[in-house]
């Protein structure tokens, strides 16, 4: 039997108990699902089992563990995975003396790949994106710009930015260090993801509503998406690193739209046209910072659905069937985008874009090896490849685990149901057997 039909049957089987329980016909046997016959990533099978089990309300949770549950549990193994691809051969040498005492310059715009050290901290778009009630990396960085030529430390990190060539110089705060230690010293002590600022990015990658607001270019935006579209790659194991000419276009015609901050989206029954505003986005975040109930969470994201839709379509008016359908589009659309930003934030952000420019100096006798995020992607595939496995694998193993606790919340009732019957059965059987006046009343 083939993987499809394996996965075929799963469906099938799991239709036939939903249906067993509510009296039901089984839905017919057929192609319904996508992920049947892919074979490549094991995510969309086990968004379709999700599904079949318990519906959209599934989806939803499932956005509301991943925002909460999956990043804090996560947090410990993405710096072990960094820390695995920063220990190099050279880790027991000491630090170089031409970084400790000259340190390396880098221009902004190669290590500030979204624009975010453009954008004050205290700002309302600001405050979405930086960590203010505690020491971080970007926060330090845009403190270094703000007071030019005057350094600022972070994590073992000196920053010192030049307004006249827009570019910082990195030194370790301390050379007496060994490399591996330096950067494990780094890594221990920072936070690799800011969960508001992740919700923040994947937002905006659906709404375009912070774009927008910070008036960013269509240029700015696609440089962007094209990143996240190499990192969907990585993630799908293509290290081919190369967008192809429709492709583009699409980027280039998504690009215009989120620098509008009105996007338009196919979720399966026409083209929805979503538009969330500033204010919304503000309220959605205050109303997620702080909070760890999944479905709290799962349920305010859900209803930036009907706050961005005009409900119009180019098909027929929208029916209950075509609302459940955009919802199902919307969660699986912010999955994905959700899997992309993590693997961003582990290989692309600020300062991990700065611990590759120090690594490449070890590497080439000083020489900082980093220009274009788009371009490293290719020069680091192994480095991108490694960290989109590991992120593939914790997403899985976490979808995987709910899916097992609805599977076992499905199958409890049915068995109990089933066995109820067989007993039933079982005591009829004796009964027919038994003369009438023997038969014990147990009632």
């Amino acid at each position: 039997m083939s993987l499809s039909d394996d996965k075929r049957n799963v469906f099938t089987t799991i239709g036939a108990y939903t249906s067993f329980m509510k009296q039901e016909k089984p839905p017919k046997r057929g192609e319904i699902y996508p992920s049947i016959n892919n074979k490549n990533d094991v995510v969309p099978f086990l968004l379709d089992t999700l599904k079949t089990i318990a519906g959209s309300e599934a989806l939803k949770g499932l956005i509301g563990g991943m925002f909460t549950e999956l990043i804090d549990d996560s947090e410990a193994k993405m710096k072990t995975v960094l820390k695995k691809q920063f220990i190099q051969p050279n880790s027991d040498d000491q630090i170089p003396a031409d970084f400790n005492n000259n340190g390396i310059d880098v221009p902004v715009k190669d290590i500030d790949v979204t624009g975010k050290l453009k954008i004050n901290p205290n700002s309302d778009s600001g405050k979405m994106l930086f960590d203010n009630n505690k020491p971080n990396f970007d926060k330090t960085a845009y403190d270094a710009i703000l007071n030019n030529g005057t350094t600022q430390s972070f994590a073992g990190i000196d920053i010192n930015y030049s307004d006249t060539t827009d570019s910082f110089n990195f030194k370790p705060t301390d050379g007496s260090v060994n490399i591996g230690q330096y950067f494990t010293d780094y890594i221990d002590n920072t936070e690799i993801v800011n969960k508001d600022e992740l919700l923040t990015t994947v937002m905006d990658k659906i709404y375009g509503t912070l774009s927008s607001e910070n008036n960013k270019t269509p240029d700015e935006v696609l440089q962007e998406l094209e990143i996240d579209k190499l990192l969907n790659q990585a993630l799908d194991a293509d290290d081919s690193f190369e967008i192809s000419p429709a492709d583009f276009d699409e980027l280039i015609n998504t690009s215009e739209q989120i620098s509008n901050g009105a996007v338009e989206y196919d979720m399966g029954c026409g083209l929805l046209s979503s538009s969330l505003s500033f204010d919304s986005l503000k309220d959605l975040l205050n109303n997620f910072s702080g909070s760890t109930d999944p479905f709290y969470i799962g349920n305010i994201i859900e209803d930036t659905i009907v706050q961005s839709s005009s409900g119009d379509t180019t098909t027929e008016e929208t029916t209950e069937e075509n609302n459940a359908t955009i919802k199902d589009g919307f969660f699986q659309k912010l999955i994905k985008l959700f899997t992309t930003k993590l693997l961003f934030f582990l290989t692309a952000s600020p300062q991990i874009r700065t611990l590759l420019a120090i690594l490449s100096s070890f590497q080439n006798n000083g020489t900082v090896m980093i220009e274009s995020a788009k371009n490293d992607l290719k020069k680091f595939k192994t480095f991108i490849l490694c960290l989109a496995k590991e992120i593939l694998k914790m997403v899985s193993e976490f979808i995987f685990m709910l899916a097992i606790g609805l599977l076992i919340e499905l199958l409890t009732p049915v068995i109990k149901k089933i066995v109820k019957e067989k007993v039933n059965q079982f005591v009829k059987i004796i009964k027919s057997l038994t003369p009438a006046s023997k038969i014990i009343d147990t009632t």
